[in-house]
């Protein structure tokens, strides 16, 4: 049998690992197969290379597949097959094996223990080379065109599942004008609307992409001056400007900015909210608990002893109320039309109830735009889930034609979620790839 030819769009996460895996397993089975691996950049990986500041973060300390979905608002049920298979303790034993050890850091993020994204680049590169992958950089895919065969011979690959077929083509034309054949095609172009376009014209549905992980633009007197101010446990939700939910609770830090509030907190809401807060303009209210572990008469009581108890006559401006800053504290007081130089145990009752209620456990803030990012773009949309076979990563519609990464309406938290859908996958891409070319080989000898 000659070469099995493989074409691999997009030189990101998912494309590289779904090469890099393929031709690894065809060379130490002996397998004739060919991997190309298109990339429109100068160089691959760029996301790996920028991501977690430079340090990548190349997956989270999540080991329970079943607890693992919960991080991705969109795909989670479909992800379970994946994570069955290939999950974060896999990614970590991967890397180690070609001699990239990664550390887990407090929140569960696992970065390379040299905190520089490069040595993940590196053993990735290294593993490519290795394995024989044709790495074509500066080489944009212009189109993808599929031919079926007239007599395709079908072969069951597994009970219930897909045929094998030996039949059809892909042609690659390139922006240059240069076009090649292959056997079968991984797109894997990610966040990118010439991707979506190849999915479109082979048939696929691409659900409108928006943003999934974003800062608020929130213009309060509250937060004026506050720039800098971090909070360790916030819960929140967001409300459609008219009051209906658009989120469920989340809990996690915030960070006050120049423009509004960023943080894992507010992460993880544009997650869940992303479609919902793209149909409203990115408007919406914001509502915060900021002392989430405590009941409403806890944090009023607790302000009474803040005030009374302990005030021993002082100023309100000079009072301290754990966990927060001093700047917010004050800011919160102020907001509950506290007068700060007035002695602490003459507050009235009723400013602390406000406090309480409308300061610390329910503080509504207005979100009136998305901040830009810092982070490496995520996306909610891409190429519909129920086109997809998740347990192989073959298209339904076009046979040999694989899907992995954010290409696909995926997308998951911050904190490596997004990385290792790309790993997860890649490697079952590659899995099913290398298995069918085996039922070819033992076909063609029969």
């Amino acid at each position: 049998m000659k070469n099995f030819k493989i074409a691999v769009i997009g030189g990101g996460a998912a494309g590289f690992f779904s090469a890099v895996n393929i031709a690894e397993k065809a060379k130490a089975q002996g397998l004739p197969v060919h991997v190309s691996l298109f990339e429109a950049a100068p160089t691959p990986l760029r996301k790996v290379a920028i991501s977690g500041g430079g340090r990548c973060n190349v997956t989270h300390a999540c080991f329970e597949p079943s607890r693992l979905v919960e991080y991705y608002p969109r795909g989670n049920r479909e992800l379970r097959s994946l994570f069955a298979r290939f999950q974060p303790k896999d990614t970590i034993t991967w890397f180690k094996a070609r001699g990239l050890w990664l550390k887990t850091e407090a929140d569960g993020r696992l970065f390379p223990i040299s905190d520089s994204s490069s040595d993940v680049i590196a053993a990735l590169m290294l593993s490519a080379r290795k394995g024989g992958v044709h790495l074509h950089s500066n080489a944009r895919v212009y189109s993808i065109t599929y031919t079926k065969n007239e007599a395709p011979s079908p072969l069951p690959l597994q009970e219930g599942g897909d045929n094998v077929t030996s039949g059809g083509q892909f042609e690659i034309t390139l922006a240059s004008g240069d076009s090649e054949r292959f056997n079968a095609c991984i797109l894997a172009t990610g966040y990118s609307p010439p991707g979506w376009t190849m999915a479109k014209n082979l048939g696929h549905t691409v659900l409108p992409p928006v943003p999934s992980l974003f800062p608020f633009t929130v213009k309060a007197p509250l937060l004026e001056e506050l720039q800098g101010i971090s909070v360790e446990k916030v819960s929140g939700r967001l409300l459609s400007p008219t009051g209906q939910k658009i989120s469920s609770v989340e809990e996690g830090a915030m960070l006050i900015t120049h423009t509004g509030l960023s943080g894992p907190l507010i992460y993880r809401l544009s997650a869940r909210a992303a479609r919902e807060l793209a149909e409203h303009h990115y408007k919406a209210e914001l509502i915060l608990d900021l002392l989430p572990e405590l009941s409403v008469e806890e944090v009023h009581r607790k302000l009474e002893q803040c005030f009374k108890e302990e005030s021993n006559l002082k100023k309100v401006i000079n009072t301290r109320f754990e966990p927060f800053s001093h700047r917010l504290w004050l800011a919160l007081c102020k907001a509950a039309e506290i007068d700060l130089e007035q002695r602490a145990d003459s507050v009235p009752l009723k400013n602390l109830r406000r406090l309480a209620e409308q300061g610390i456990k329910r503080l509504s803030l207005p979100v009136t735009g998305k901040s830009p990012s810092k982070e490496e773009f995520v996306s909610c949309g891409g190429v519909s889930r129920k086109e997809v076979d998740f347990k192989t990563m073959e298209s339904r519609k076009v046979p040999n034609l694989y899907f992995a990464g954010e290409i696909l309406d995926i997308d998951g938290l911050t904190g490596g979620f997004n990385f290792q859908a790309c790993w997860s996958g890649g490697w079952v891409v590659s899995e099913t790839v290398i298995n069918k070319l085996n039922i070819l080989i033992i076909k063609s000898k029969k």
